[in-house]
């Protein structure tokens, strides 16, 4: 096998585990944002500081899960058109 077609599989392999992991992390992302939904509903009224840092560590959470499935969706179409072009 030539090293450009070596690269094309690993390439392609890539951008379909991308994108399978994207769609999971979105659907853990839904959950996850119901439950911090339910906490912030629960504790959201609270002026404790405890309560603050909780929903504020949840809501960062939720940023990042939702930048990471959006950076995981990119890399895979990147990825793929890539291969295609090779």
């Amino acid at each position: 096998m030539s090293e450009l077609s070596q690269l094309k599989g690993t390439i392609n392999s890539i951008a379909q585990s991308a994108k399978q992991t994207g769609g999971s992390l979105g659907q853990f992302k839904s959950k996850f944002s119901q439950h911090v939904n339910s906490v912030q509903s629960a504790i959201g009224g609270s002026a404790q500081r405890k309560d603050k840092e909780v929903i504020g560590a949840l809501q960062d959470a939720q940023k990042k899960v939702e930048a990471a499935a959006q950076a995981l969706d990119k890399a895979a179409k990147i990825a793929a058109s890539y291969g295609q072009s090779l």
